[in-house]
């Protein structure tokens, strides 16, 4: 498998086996398209419209955050995003549909093939990774030869959560492939590919600057330089390029003034309350759960000052949590930086998985990002599972994790506010955590035992 490289990297060519399960979680996928078709076009629903609006506003001059679709929703984003939305333009009632736009259901339905096609890959690319740097000998049935079921497992055991993103039209398996892209890239030393697809991840949604925690931590001054370079050029050159630098300027204080701000502080107006929905049933982000408990129902107003409090303090918890514990995994304080590969892959996967409990009007979707860590959490059960290919423990989680999807169905409110979807996220952490810090204590003692070593031989 290590011979089978692409021209432009290091990443492996799927093999005949990898391409049968690539065209398995493909049918998966399409399963859902006349269900997406449906839904979003007779019934109105999903937020595929949200973005393809803001792609009509940006490019035909109207107001790009002042723009709302059917239900009323406006858009929150950079306005780079909104630019790349350009061939999905929709306009509101009483506009002419722009000539070099889609049909609305054939946008619909071309979105929904890219958000498939993203999950398609980030699960192979992340499943190659891992390979590489996590070598598993485990004895397969004929039914199972192959290592597919590392790329076809964790998409199976998070079915209800990407088929909520790709249902809602959100760009959730996007960002999945760019967040692997830049995990694996990353730890393959090519730091400009992997800037860019931080960068480009953070033109759609702001959150993953946080994973630039990595290269932080490790001082990787080049790497940071390089983001932040394809940062300014994605957030700013282009839209300059396009639109002119004050308009750029004024796009960006609205989104900050009308928006951002206020989602971020939790200190938002009624109308971006209504439209975020942070105490919704929904809602995964801890201050969403804290601040529905109190109120003792959902609600759609502006969060509480302390439970904003208590979501920003948990983040913090989170991000120190995970550097620490990876001291000696994938960075170092005094000595040479360790070797990028495994820890940092497993790391990333952690913070990348609490992402959802990170962010207040995080819905189901966002769980998702979980896909990276349930496929570490396969490769080290079949590290420590001899010959065995189906572990009791693959399945206790993602039950959980379906049931406490349907728990939002139920009638029920007492169950629905203490937030079920928040708790099974949750659940994920000790594992998560006692991965990494003895991935932390193995880096360590290795990198220990080979200065020991070469001290001797000298």
């Amino acid at each position: 498998m290590s011979d089978r490289v692409l021209a432009l990297g290091r990443i492996p060519r799927p093999d005949r086996q990898e391409w049968l399960v690539i065209a398995l979680v493909a049918v998966l996928a399409l399963l859902f398209l006349p269900f997406v078709v449906w839904k979003t076009i007779s019934l109105g629903q999903g937020d595929a419209q949200v973005f393809f609006r803001a792609g009509w506003a940006i490019w035909t001059g109207y107001p790009l955050y002042e723009v709302t679709d059917h239900h009323g929703w406006t858009y929150h984003y950079p306005p780079t995003f909104a630019l790349f939305m350009g061939p999905f333009a929709n306009p509101p009632p009483g506009h002419p549909q722009p000539v070099w736009a889609l049909p609305y259901p054939a946008a619909v339905a071309v979105w929904y093939a890219v958000n498939a096609f993203c999950l398609i890959a980030a699960a192979h690319v992340w499943a190659g990774a891992l390979e590489r740097y996590r070598p598993f000998k485990v004895v397969l049935p004929v039914w199972l030869q192959g290592p597919w079921i590392l790329r076809l497992g964790p998409v199976l055991a998070l079915l209800p959560f990407v088929g909520d993103a790709l249902v809602r039209g959100q760009p959730a398996p996007v960002l999945l492939l760019l967040i692997v892209a830049y995990f694996v890239l990353y730890v393959e030393n090519r730091s400009s590919w992997a800037a860019f697809a931080l960068a480009l991840a953070a033109t759609i949604k702001v959150f993953p600057v946080v994973l630039a925690l990595f290269p932080l931590l490790r001082r990787d001054w080049k790497f940071l330089f390089l983001a932040a370079g394809w940062g300014a050029l994605l957030l700013f050159g282009i839209p300059a390029i396009c639109l002119g630098s004050g308009a750029t300027i004024d796009l960006y204080h609205a989104m900050w003034s009308e928006h951002l701000a206020g989602i971020i502080s939790g200190k938002m107006s009624t109308k971006i309350a209504s439209e975020v929905s942070p105490g919704a049933y929904s809602s995964i982000g801890i201050g969403a759960v804290v601040a529905r408990v109190a109120a003792g129902d959902a609600f759609y107003t502006p969060m509480p000052g302390w439970a904003a409090a208590v979501q920003n303090t948990f983040n913090v918890v989170v991000v120190v949590t995970v550097a620490a514990l990876g001291r000696g995994g994938f960075w170092s304080l005094r000595d040479p930086q360790p070797d990028k590969g495994y820890p940092l892959l497993v790391a990333g996967a952690v913070l990348f998985a609490a992402i959802p409990l990170m962010i207040t009007s995080a819905g189901p979707q966002y769980v998702t990002y979980a896909v990276p860590l349930i496929a570490a959490f396969m490769v080290e059960a079949w590290r420590h599972a001899a010959d065995r290919v189906l572990i009791g423990r693959m399945f206790v989680w993602p039950v959980l994790a379906w049931i406490a999807m349907l728990l939002l169905e139920v009638p029920w409110s007492w169950v629905k506010i203490v937030g079920p979807m928040t708790w099974a996220m949750l659940l994920l952490a000790p594992e998560s955590l006692l991965l990494v810090r003895r991935l932390s204590v193995e880096a360590t003692e290795e990198a220990t035992a080979g200065r020991w070593q070469r001290a001797h031989l000298s």
